[in-house]
């Protein structure tokens, strides 16, 4: 019998029940005292032993270094001063890229940033940290918007209103800073319906497929607290904010000059009913953002920003272009969950007796095209509004390096990056009056005539990467620790002068 290992043990034993005799035991707590108050109590107080830990550990150099950012943070860059005793608005055009929109095979080296779970909240993130007043979103979908989206921009003390085409799964979302604006009236457009155009307008040439895109504008009055901070907002009635996200497809090029048509006539009409309803001469401050799925030098950019326009040169021809391709009975598709996929099918099966190229060097119309390109022409070149590209105007005053793209009205390079394209598809626009006289198809508008003319300094700009930047290839977005959407937002900060 080995009584000295015995001994041990029950030494050991008396110890360790010393030790826990020691120890405060948790007391139950009476039910009626677990009041919502005393958990919030407690739950602060856990965070602050928490957070003196976190501090000691600190010190001692026993923490890990801190996790790289889960997205790249850009400044805002500067174009004017601001003007003193004049309020300052920003105001972000973001495409969220679909989840219903996602596969694999076509973002194969993206990782895991393409889970729900990780990059909504990354793009939460993203929108909190660049703090924007009013923000307009596309490709939101309807899912994610009523069981994410609007609970979180209520919970950050924004308004937030959202339409889609009924068949689609996803739409656009308009966002503003309840504190400053309230949501007093929406017009919605289905940008394939036609017009009750009158007889002595120029009549808009007929849509030759049906693409189920959308755009919608809101009225955001003034709050009074707002106006009471900046009397001079006391002239104006509020902002005329809208948004859109128009027909993708690489030969859609006359369908979406025919949309950027239907957008400015449509908020000619909705100014109008606004100004019966109000029955006041204050003025509005106009805004039409979004992704137009078109580049600076295409003919729908120009055909609203080069007042009058005269489609010529490479947008004359990648218009004809476009007007030469036969879409499929199935182009356009209701189940929106298989849009990707099957757009690929139905391009491959449109290709044997369609062109390849969206963009040839020359392309010669026939006369019916010739016509449709006419009658554009000619319906734009009667709409009295005109708009003005934010970026075009003072990006490069805040970034000459990249605004240096030949036929990009100084517009930055890109928007959109993807593994096998990029290019600047999104824009924040000032919508103005022009009265048809005025020639400016070749100026670009400055950020005093901005202020001068129209009562909006322009005065920060959200910076945009270069080419460079983005890195070696695979770089196509979304990816971790870069930016969560295959499109960058963009943002204007501008005083209402």
């Amino acid at each position: 019998m080995n009584t000295d290992h015995e001994s041990t043990i029950a030494s050991k034993g008396n110890e360790k029940r010393s030790k826990n005799a020691n120890k405060p035991t948790k007391k139950s707590i009476d039910p009626k005292l677990l009041t919502p108050e005393y958990i919030l109590e407690q739950r602060r107080l856990r965070e602050l032993r928490k957070e003196q830990i976190r501090k000691e550990k600190e010190a001692l150099g026993l923490l890990p270094p801190p996790e790289k950012d889960l997205f790249l943070k850009r400044p805002l860059l500067e174009v004017s001063k601001p003007k003193p005793g004049f309020p300052s608005i920003k105001i972000m055009s973001y495409n969220l890229l679909a989840q219903t929109l996602i596969r694999r095979e076509i973002y194969p080296t993206n990782g895991k940033i393409l889970k729900w779970y990780i990059r909504s909240n990354i793009l939460l993130d993203e929108m909190k940290y660049y703090d924007a007043d009013i923000m307009c979103l596309q490709e939101v979908d309807k899912v994610q918007y009523n069981s994410f989206w609007s609970g979180q921009f209520e919970n950050l003390g924004f308004g937030s209103k959202f339409y889609r085409y009924n068949t689609k799964n996803h739409g656009c979302v308009i966002v503003y800073r309840k504190t400053k604006f309230e949501c007093k009236n929406q017009s919605f457009i289905k940008l394939d319906q036609d017009l009750n155009q009158t007889d002595e307008e120029q009549k808009l040439p007929e849509a030759r497929i049906a693409t189920n895109n959308i755009g919608f504008m809101a009225y955001l009055h003034f709050q009074p607290d707002f106006v009471k901070q900046f009397p001079s907002l006391e002239d104006a009635n509020g902002i005329i904010i809208g948004t859109t996200h128009l027909f993708w497809h690489p030969f859609g090029t006359y369908e979406r000059t025919r949309q950027m048509f239907m957008l400015l006539y449509k908020f000619k009409e909705f100014k109008h009913t606004l100004d019966i309803i109000l029955d006041n001469k204050k003025k509005f401050y106009s805004f039409f953002t979004g992704d137009f799925n078109s580049e600076p030098f295409d003919a729908p950019y120009r055909a609203i920003t080069t007042k009058p326009i005269k489609f010529s040169g490479r947008s004359r021809t990648v218009l004809g272009c476009s007007l030469s391709y036969t879409y499929s009975k199935d182009r356009s598709l209701d189940d929106e969950e298989e849009e990707a996929q099957l757009d690929e099918e139905e391009l491959e099966h449109e290709r044997d007796n369609n062109p390849d190229d969206p963009e040839p060097d020359v392309y010669v119309p026939t006369s019916e095209q010739e016509q449709l390109m006419d009658g554009l022409e000619d319906a734009h070149n009667d709409l009295d509004v005109r708009a003005i590209s934010l970026y075009s105007a003072g990006y490069k005053l805040a970034h000459l390096e990249n605004s240096k793209n030949p036929g990009h009205r100084n517009e930055p390079a890109f928007s959109n990056w993807v593994d096998k394209w990029n290019g600047m598809l999104d824009y924040i626009f000032l919508l103005v009056p022009w009265n048809k006289v005025d020639d400016y198809s070749d100026k670009i508008d400055s950020p005093e005539e901005l202020a001068a003319t129209y009562n909006v300094n322009l005065v920060k700009l959200l910076r945009l990467p270069t080419p460079a930047e983005m890195g070696p290839p695979p770089s196509g977005q979304p990816r971790l620790h870069q930016y969560p959407s295959d499109h960058l937002c963009i943002m204007a900060e501008v005083q209402l002068v």
